[in-house]
């Protein structure tokens, strides 16, 4: 199976989406996950507060819940947004991490609105297909792509079979430079 299925959101449509979303910190921050970390709207669904580890080396645990388990350092952009919207939270550490984003027609809808209202023809894997493509085009090695990504069948979660120690870091720094604020 290609990486890609079809055609990618350009890095300025995907900047405008991600620009739209802003407005609501619920959606702005589930959008910069699936953006700056490609994260599945799933994986969005279903992660939970002690999932997510703040910081300056921010890290998120995903595909917990449906076996493609994985753990990645995130862009700064995208800590940023989760901690912008954790803070008008009061969740406890096995709560969802997006209250009200669990099914994924809720979040589906929101970013088509998004978009639209953007003037952009995207939908919620649009954002992640534009993070594998600025992955691609930055040059990273297609085993780093599919570590941090989830494509591919890893033994170690935390640090997959092949690739270097800090291989997560790099990829991060690669989606903060194309999308990040």
């Amino acid at each position: 199976m290609p990486l890609l299925d079809r055609p990618a959101l350009s890095v300025d449509e995907a900047r405008v989406l991600l620009a739209e979303t802003r407005q609501d910190p619920l959606l702005h921050a589930a959008a910069s996950l699936m953006l700056l970390v490609g994260a599945r709207p799933r994986e969005v669904g279903e992660a939970v507060v002690s999932d997510y580890e703040p910081g300056e080396s921010a890290r998120i645990w995903l595909g917990r819940r449906w076996g493609g388990l994985r753990q990645v350092r995130i862009a700064l952009s995208a800590a940023r947004a989760i901690d912008a919207y954790l803070t008008t939270q009061d969740a406890d550490p096995d709560e969802p991490l997006f209250l009200g984003l669990q099914e994924a027609s809720t979040l589906t809808n929101l970013v088509r609105r998004a978009a639209v209202r953007a003037g952009v023809d995207a939908g919620v894997h649009s954002l992640r297909q534009a993070a594998i493509a600025a992955a691609l085009y930055d040059g990273a090695p297609v085993s780093h792509i599919e570590a941090y990504f989830g494509i591919g069948k890893w033994v170690d979660p935390v640090r997959p079979a092949g690739v270097p120690e800090d291989y997560d870091m790099a990829m991060a720094r690669t989606l903060e430079a194309a999308f990040g604020a």
